[in-house]
């Protein structure tokens, strides 16, 4: 697991290429309190000032590990692409470019260090973390933005061109608080 977090921050460092992940359910598809499954990359989701626990919910076949980053700028389409995954049933490809993967979060240094979560099973094939997010002053969905998006370690997968190997990315999401 550490040499696998070690090739996934090596391919953060690579500038940008291009590419944005469609979640399919069953395989790579991220949820947020139920919303924006099968969705594509940077759907932005309003939870007026806060004052809610978050439930972000992937569905990938069971045996994945999984890792949710987070970091706070707008996600950003076609940031790093991957090369086109084998999975099944198949992730569309995306309208960035001839893959169906991609790590698709500004990864810039004013955007901060990413934080990683690690995601376990919750029931086969459903992988769940809950997070508190406190009461925030200011004006609705515009006092804070989080940016999330999942990768799976996951037999299927073919990484991105940074660092192949077994991953699959979900789409990700703006959230805005």
């Amino acid at each position: 697991m550490r040499h696998l977090l070690s090739s996934f921050a090596a391919c953060l460092a690579v500038g940008p290429l291009c590419a944005q992940t469609t979640g399919v359910p069953g395989i790579n598809d991220l949820t947020v309190n139920a919303l924006g499954s099968g969705a594509t990359s940077c759907v932005p989701l309003c939870f007026p000032n806060g004052g809610v626990t978050l439930t972000l919910s992937i569905t990938a076949p069971l045996g994945a590990i999984g890792l949710l980053l987070f970091n706070f700028c707008p996600c950003q389409t076609c940031a790093l692409m991957g090369p086109t995954n084998a999975c099944l049933p198949p992730i569309p490809l995306t309208a960035c470019g001839p893959s169906n993967q991609s790590l698709d979060l500004d990864m810039s240094p004013p955007c901060g260090i990413p934080i990683i979560m690690t995601v376990v099973p919750s029931t086969a094939g459903t992988y769940t973390l809950s997070m508190p997010i406190p009461p925030l002053l200011g004006p609705p969905c515009a006092v804070a933005t989080l940016s999330v998006q999942a990768v799976m370690f996951n037999g299927c997968g073919l990484g991105l061109f940074a660092v192949p190997g077994p991953l699959v990315f979900t789409q990700s999401f703006t959230l805005n608080f």
